[in-house]
Order: structure tokens, then sequence, then C-alpha cells
């Protein structure tokens, strides 16, 4: 699969990278996050225990992707005798580093970092991810050799220290993205959707012009589809209908929109095809569980 298109409109945000350590006989639980989380294995051997009670077993140079808002835990050993949070287990250092265990005996470390990954301005790409993907790259030492040139980065933290860690998260990624499209695990059904001519017009007339009136048969005539097919096709791949769809396009456009104060509520919901203020702000609150102007005012500087 041809993933070029993809790659050129992504959209990448690193938060601060850690390294977890642990002993034999500990796990170490990891707070739910709101943005995709990777799990990279430096050294050693451990598992992953997920909230819903399986283990999925972690070796070198294995990489775990985390859905958002995913209980998981790291653990090191087959049997688990200890149990900690990342809250108080920091070592100082320009690199954080979170241990479970005493230092000595440290038999797992796990380079993590936490990523949020969109496809241009409206498509969260790890949105639907529903399960953990595990990866084994321990035939491709670019993965390794670029998961060390993020930790030294942090380590040193010279000039451009952010830029550079992007780049290499961005790597990392389309890294990632390739072995999943090669080995189709159909965890995420997008990337052949966005290799779709007829359903990857669709999604860039989305992105584009998300003011413009669409209906299912609109939105069936840009992809030269019946409108069965079309939404049949498009809810297979996106686990939501292509209306629902453009709901999240133009709220996540709004969400950005706010962030300028020049631009009033009102235009806001004109600009991402709302009729009216009182829709646009019902739907708003729906999503984000706030109003376009508490969102507006919590995401202001202070």
């Amino acid at each position: 699969m041809i993933l070029e298109r993809l790659f050129e409109n992504l959209v990448l945000d690193v938060d601060p990278f850690a390294t977890c350590q642990l002993a034999d006989g500990w796990r170490l639980r990891l707070p739910c996050r709101d943005w995709v989380t990777f799990h990279y294995t430096l050294e050693g051997g451990g598992g992953l225990r997920l909230g819903t009670g399986e283990t999925l077993p972690l070796a070198a140079n294995v990489l775990a992707v985390m859905p958002p808002n995913f209980s998981h835990a790291i653990q090191c050993g087959p049997e688990v005798e200890h149990e900690t949070g990342v809250e108080g287990q920091a070592v100082e250092g320009p690199l954080c580093q979170f241990v479970a265990g005493p230092l000595d005996n440290v038999s797992l470390t796990i380079a993590c970092g936490r990523i949020q990954v969109t496809y241009g301005e409206g498509l969260g790409l790890f949105d639907h991810l529903q399960k953990a993907i595990v990866i084994d790259f321990n035939d491709s030492p670019q993965m390794r050799t670029t998961f060390e040139a993020l930790v030294n980065e942090y380590q040193e933290s010279g000039a451009a220290s952010h830029a550079m860690m992007t780049a290499l998260m961005n790597q990392c990624l389309i890294l990632v993205l390739r072995r999943v499209s090669e080995e189709s695990q159909g965890s995420l059904p997008w990337l052949a959707a966005l290799e779709d001519p007829q359903l990857a017009g669709v999604i860039d007339a989305m992105l584009e012009h998300p003011e413009q009136h669409q209906t299912v048969e609109s939105l069936a005539a840009i992809a030269h589809m019946s409108r069965s097919a079309f939404a049949r096709r498009f809810t297979e791949c996106f686990n939501r209908t292509p209306m629902d769809y453009l709901r999240d396009v133009r709220l996540r456009r709004a969400a950005q929109l706010l962030g300028r104060d020049e631009l009033s509520v009102e235009e806001v919901a004109t600009k991402v095809g709302f009729s009216s203020r009182s829709h646009f702000s019902r739907t708003f609150h729906e999503h984000f569980g706030a109003s376009p102007l508490a969102f507006r005012e919590a995401r202001a500087p202070h």
C-alpha cells in the first residue's frame, strides 16, 4: 500500500518522553491518557497488563501502541509480588524516569511516549483504535535506532530539541503505519480507506470545506458510489456514519477556531457549517462537555 499521501498530511504533537524501569516481580501502573501512547521495549522482557485482565507479552524491540484512555500497566517477571503507580516514582534528571523496584535489580526498560496524530485537521488517526497493537520490530533495526535517538535527545536537551524529537517520533509513526498496513491487522481500517480514491475524495471534501452543506447522497456522489454502498463502506472503515464523521470534523475545526479571539462564536459556527448558534452550542457542549465560550476561556493563556 502506498502511504505517501497520508504521510504528507500528518500533523504530529509529542508530549514529554519517559523511560520505565522495572525489577523482577514488580508492576507499574500507568495513567490513562487522552492521546495514544507508544511503549518500546529497549531491554529485557515482561508483560503489558490491560484493564480487561489480559496480559500481552513484551520482549526487546517490541512496540506496544495503546489506544487513548486505555487502562494498562507494565510488569516484569513471571510472578507479580509488588505493584506501584508512576506517582512518586520518578527519578530526577533531564529524562523523566519511572522506577518500580530496586534499581540494581532492573530487568525491564521501556521507552514511553504520548503522541497525538491527525490527518489534515480533522481525522485523529487513533481515535477509533479499540485494542492495543503489539508489533515485533526485531527485523527492523531502524526502529531501535529511532527510540535510542529519542532517549539521547531527551537526556541532552540541546538546541531545537523539541523539533528533533518530533521528527524522530514522526519517523517512528511512519514505521508503525507501514507495518500495520503490510500485516493487514485490521486494527486501523481507515488506512485502506485513505488509499481508496473514492473515500479519500470524500474525506478531502470534508476537511477542505466543512462549512458546505452535505448529505449522504451528496457525499456518495463525490465518491461515485451508490448511497447504500457508500454508507456501508464508509461505516466499515471509520466505525461511524458519514454524517457523524462530518459532524466530528466540524467540531474539531470549531475547537481550533475558538482559539482565535478575533472570531465570535457565531462566526465559528458559520465557518464550520452550522446554521444557528444555538444548534452549534448544543452540539459542541455534547461533544466537548463545555459551551464554546467556556471552552475558549479554559484554553486562554493566563
